[in-house]
């Protein structure tokens, strides 16, 4: 099998398509593979190279956007972490589990007790578990270099990435 040519892939362009995608990122291309999936004829246009804007420089997380319960936005954390959860399942390989690992030290604020319902309820939005409680000496076992000095424990949690570009 052999890569049409130049010439033929500009004359391409010039047939009817059902779907025009402007962006090569990780949205755009996302966006073109449902479409084929979905038996429409697509054709994604990029000014630059495949994922060279913003998706060159995200932060690679797949998230259910943790600020997003802080401030209250409890549908968009709500989509958020769904969209995430579905994710995973439709691309495994592609959107991986992270975990994190939030530390609590004497006289932070908020405290263990305000961030430990702030995660129920993200992984009740979810609606899967992903958090667990870390005394001092399992988060040292865990995470060796953090600091010690006043550490209380911690608490893990998950969200998910991907190499977006």
């Amino acid at each position: 099998m052999s890569l049409p040519r130049r010439e033929q892939t500009w004359e391409r362009l010039r047939e009817p398509w059902d779907v025009l995608i402007v962006g090569g990122g990780i949205t755009g291309v996302g966006i073109l593979l449902e479409a084929a999936r979905r038996g429409l004829r697509a054709v994604l246009v990029e000014r630059g190279d495949y994922a060279c804007g913003a998706s060159s420089r995200s932060s690679k997380l797949v998230h259910g956007g943790l600020r997003y319960l802080k401030e209250g936005r409890l549908a968009l954390t709500r989509e958020s972490v769904r969209e995430r959860e579905a994710l995973l399942r439709a691309a495994p390989g592609l959107v991986e589990r992270l975990p994190f690992v939030l530390p609590h030290y004497r006289g932070q604020r908020p405290g263990a007790a305000s961030v430990a319902a702030g995660l129920a309820l993200y992984d009740l939005l979810a609606g899967r578990r992903t958090r667990r409680r870390l005394d001092a000496r399992q988060t040292l076992e865990l995470v060796p270099e953090i600091e010690r000095q006043g550490l209380l424990g911690a608490h893990g949690y998950g969200d998910a990435w991907t190499d977006d570009a």
